[in-house]
């Protein structure tokens, strides 16, 4: 093992290395990613919302049950603003936020944060479903007022695929203080992954299956979340599966991982201490079992085995084997404290880890693809890391420039700007997503700022949609001053200021080809020592490269060579124009794909396109990374079979290391004929399909 790291004096200095940005890769990692993936409201509206009425109202405004939507919260969610609307597209309720015979949302916290205040979570007869960066504290069963049966989030009656992702839950007290349980599965709830999020204060964390005769939940994912002074249930688990690893569970009083009547835990590099009876069947003769590997257990105290009571411990080891069947990677659980301290819950800023912290031999048994791929929101992806080339800049700092960019500030900041055209939000600048964005009214004399975000920084970086803009400015808000300027940004920008403190900074478009779409306006107070690449500067330094080096460069992966996996159908040669040995036929059927794997040196933004024919009638594709969906793209007729086009490009982030790319058909027609696929980035290669 990498005792290094288990030092917590060591880990912190090197734990800005280890934590990401959760959108340098924009999926879950777990059971949510199988059945479908489960990638929310990807593609939908973006809805803001500040009370539970207008969260259910924008489920009900939609045209169907089934059409995405990503709804952003901020501020206090309470009874007091909360009331059931009525729709064709809904089924809400007045006592709880009720996600109900809807599928394919997303409900994300921003700003300042979402607080969802004595008022549950409740998902019923759902699918497809994204929670994230929510507070959810003190709701009750019993005593004044009482929602969602006690349970924070509840889910229950035929729920597939949900992601919950960097939660605060918490209550104050047990049932005799009115509450039930933090978080909720029963009655056919499947395929759910729990992540990065915080479990604290209750008598009751969770379980999966409500009696006996709930046979039908599961399989469930947890990982890197923190269990705290929590009586029992992390989970009770009946009948299902479950896997759960790189969790800190602390001050747990009576049980934990309760797998019982056929139930199975998988428990890898959890990090547990100051508990009683962590893991074991309890309450019960009907076992459970579990499959334990490199935990650490610290100041644990274990009951004897005894009647109805059958504690894992003191030694504990593995009584089945259990199989899962996604990838994955462990940090080492002597990081673990460390990590999720860092990264859980809800307002850290969507950190994750990077996998870097790993047992000796660098993956699990699961895979070998990094897990450091939360999402900020559904469908879209961004980095710190890397990007592609920007625009020129002048002004700034002179000197070398920081190689460890840290969390973005501006995520836990606030925006505002000049003006908002097509529906867009000044709030799309700081939410992670790079397929949101800010639209200004015109196309010059713009401004989108970002402010009240903790005021020293050094290093700015800039995500532009479409290449609109021409000239701008990065302007200090407070004395108007001029930090630096110059023209095109392109799909990302990196400027390095020097250290500089404000409460708000100004990007001014002072021209554009047309009004300009803005993703990401990210501000970083990096440090390290790194090089510049890309663009050009005066003065200062401006990166569209990676701040830690490496160049930017685009590969081709051609049928039948490195890199290219499979094609649900056949490679062929019939028809003239291609490039290589043929191009990529798919079936004619909504779901077919073709498949690649591309090596990246570090996380960060990658650009794709394709070269394709099409002799009918557009056939439209998901974007699928590491198994998640991310984007969606259309392939319009070329007039031939023998005529070929580049499609347009889509931003992806990727995981250091090996990742699986696939085009997926969306329509019964299958994909266009592709005849090769370009990936442009720092340093990307061909990677291995095995």
């Amino acid at each position: 093992m990498k005792t290094k790291l288990k030092t917590p004096a060591v880990l912190g200095t090197l734990l800005g290395s280890l934590l990401l940005p959760a959108w340098v890769s924009a999926q879950p990692v777990g059971f949510a990613t199988l059945n479908g993936g489960t990638t929310g409201g990807a593609g939908g509206q973006v809805v803001y919302a500040t009370s539970g009425t207008e969260i259910h109202a924008a489920l009900c405004n939609r045209a169907a049950s089934d059409t995405p939507i990503i709804i952003h919260v901020e501020g206090t969610i309470n009874h007091g603003n909360t009331s059931k609307v009525s729709g064709d597209s809904c089924n809400t309720a007045d006592d709880k936020i009720e996600i109900k015979e809807v599928s394919n949302v997303s409900i994300i916290g921003v700003g300042n944060g979402a607080l969802f205040d004595e008022l549950g979570i409740h998902l019923r007869s759902a699918s497809n479903i994204i929670l994230q960066n929510l507070h959810v504290r003190n709701v009750k069963k019993s005593g004044s007022p009482i929602s969602n049966g006690g349970d924070a989030i509840g889910m229950e009656s035929n729920v597939y695929n949900v992601w919950a992702d960097h939660l605060t839950l918490e209550a104050s007290g047990g049932e005799s203080e009115g509450y039930d349980a933090l978080f909720d599965m029963k009655a056919t709830t499947k395929y759910v992954t729990l992540s990065y999020s915080i479990l604290r204060n209750s008598g009751r964390g969770g379980l999966v299956g409500s009696s006996d005769s709930d046979d039908t939940n599961g399989p469930v994912t947890f990982h890197h979340n923190l269990y705290e002074n929590i009586d029992s249930r992390t989970p009770l688990l009946r009948h299902a599966t479950a896997h759960a690893f790189n969790n800190h569970y602390r001050g747990i009083t009576k049980s934990g991982m309760n797998p019982r009547i056929g139930g199975e835990m998988r428990a890898d590099n959890n990090y547990f201490e100051d508990s009683k009876d962590p893991l074991g069947t309890f309450y019960t003769n009907d076992m459970g079992y579990w499959q334990v590997s490199g935990n650490v257990w610290s100041n644990i105290t274990w009951t004897a085995d005894d009647d109805d009571n059958h504690p894992a411990g003191p030694n504990p080891v593995s009584t089945t084997s259990i199989s899962i069947p996604y990838a994955y990677t462990l940090d080492d659980a002597g990081c673990v404290p460390q990590i999720v301290l860092a990264t859980a819950g809800a307002n850290t800023g969507l950190l994750v880890s990077d996998g870097n912290c790993q047992s000796e031999g660098g993956s699990s048994s699961g895979g070998s693809s990094s897990s450091s791929s939360s999402s900020s929101s559904s469908g879209g992806t961004s980095s710190g890391g890397s990007s592609s080339s920007g625009g020129s800049s002048s002004g700034g700092s002179s000197g070398g420039e920081p190689g460890e960019l840290g969390p973005n500030l501006a995520l836990s900041g606030g925006a505002d700007g000049s003006s908002k055209g097509g529906g867009s939000s000044y709030g799309n600048v700081i939410d992670g997503d790079l397929q949101s964005y800010w639209q200004p009214g015109s196309s010059s004399g713009e401004r989108i700022s970002v402010k009240d975000f903790g005021g020293a920084f050094n290093t700015v970086i800039i995500r532009e949609i479409g290449g609109a803009v021409q000239n701008w400015r990065l302007v200090n808000h407070d004395n108007g001053q001029e930090l630096a300027s110059g023209s095109g940004i392109g799909a990302a920008l990196q400027v390095y200021l020097g250290d500089v403190t404000m409460d708000k900074l100004n990007l001014m478009i002072d021209s554009a080809s047309s009004a300009p779409q803005i993703a990401e306006f990210e501000v970083y107070n990096a440090t390290g020592d790194g090089s510049s690449s890309g663009g050009s500067s005066s003065g200062g330094t401006s990166s569209g490269g990676s701040s830690g080096g490496g160049s930017t460069g685009t590969i081709t992966l051609q049928e039948n060579a490195s890199g290219f996996c499979s094609v649900d159908g056949a490679v062929e040669s019939e028809h003239a124009g291609y490039t290589g040995s043929g191009y990529a036929n798919t079936d004619n059927a909504s779901g077919a794909g073709i498949e690649w794997s591309v090596s990246a040196p570090a996380a960060g933004v990658y650009t794709l396109q394709w070269r394709f024919a099409n002799g009918s009638g557009d056939r439209p594709a998901n974007v699928l990374v590491n198994g998640g969906q991310v984007a969606g793209i259309t392939m319009a007729g070329t007039g031939a079979w023998t005529s070929y086009t580049d499609s347009g490009t889509v931003d992806v982030g990727l995981s250091s290391g090996t990742n699986l790319l696939r085009l997926q058909a969306s329509g019964s027609s299958g994909l266009a004929n592709i005849d090769m696929l370009s990936v442009t980035g720092i340093d990307p290669a061909a990677g291995s399909c095995n």
